[in-house]
């Protein structure tokens, strides 16, 4: 294992028996990983947004928020990975862990030696889905940013009678000499255009009527 790297890796643990907590969280930290506990899912919650885990490993059974409940909301607020721990094997219990996203179920007791294959599997599926997101998010920005300059050149086009490729070629020089992102100039000129069509909309009945 390298030590370096699970040094940088922070896990969030996460059991209302504190003899558990505590054994687990001094196994996990005397392998490198930085530990921080919660006994609690509310406490969970608000540890997660503070010191922003790689993972959290969950006992399903909490006194105030279900382990699945925990992992929905990590998961949708913070984009935190999940490996739920249970005492119970059973198969509702592991339906419910599946349903909300888990990475993996482990039975408890169990040996720190047992945890950590299964953790680094959960770390590396989080890592997996973790570039996944971001290059979602990556594409996700540039289908916002074509649509926003397709719809500036076809502002251009359709007001000046202009073909694409000279619209599209306007539009980035324009920028250049502007200093600012095509985008930016992109929305401006279809800020205006709508501006200008809400005017038109507005005076249009006005005229024809008098």
């Amino acid at each position: 294992m390298n030590s370096e790297i699970e040094k940088k890796t922070k896990i969030l643990l996460v059991d209302d028996d504190r003899l558990i907590l505590g054994t687990l969280a001094s196994g996990l930290r005397a392998q490198g990983y930085e530990v921080f506990e919660a006994a609690s899912g509310n406490e969970a919650i608000t540890q997660a947004k503070t010191v922003k885990p790689d993972l959290a490993l969950v006992d399903v059974r909490l006194p105030d928020l279900s382990g699945p409940e925990i992992a929905e909301r990590l998961g949708q607020e913070d984009g935190i990975p999940v490996l739920f721990l249970s005492a119970y094997d059973d198969r509702e219990a592991v339906e419910k862990a599946a349903a909300a996203g888990g990475l993996g179920y482990l039975v408890k007791p169990f040996a720190i030696n047992h945890l950590l294959p299964s953790l680094e599997i959960g770390l590396e599926r989080a890592r997996e889905l973790r570039t996944l997101k971001e290059r979602e998010a990556r594409l996700q920005k540039a289908l916002v940013r074509n649509r926003e300059i397709n719809a500036a050149v076809g502002v251009l086009m359709e007001r000046y009678r202009m073909p694409y490729r000279e619209a599209y070629e306007s539009l980035r020089s324009q920028a250049r000499t502007q200093r600012c992102k095509v985008t930016t100039l992109a929305a401006q000129v279809i800020e205006f255009s709508d501006f200008v069509n809400s005017l038109v909309r507005d005076y249009w009945p006005k005229s024809r009527s008098g």
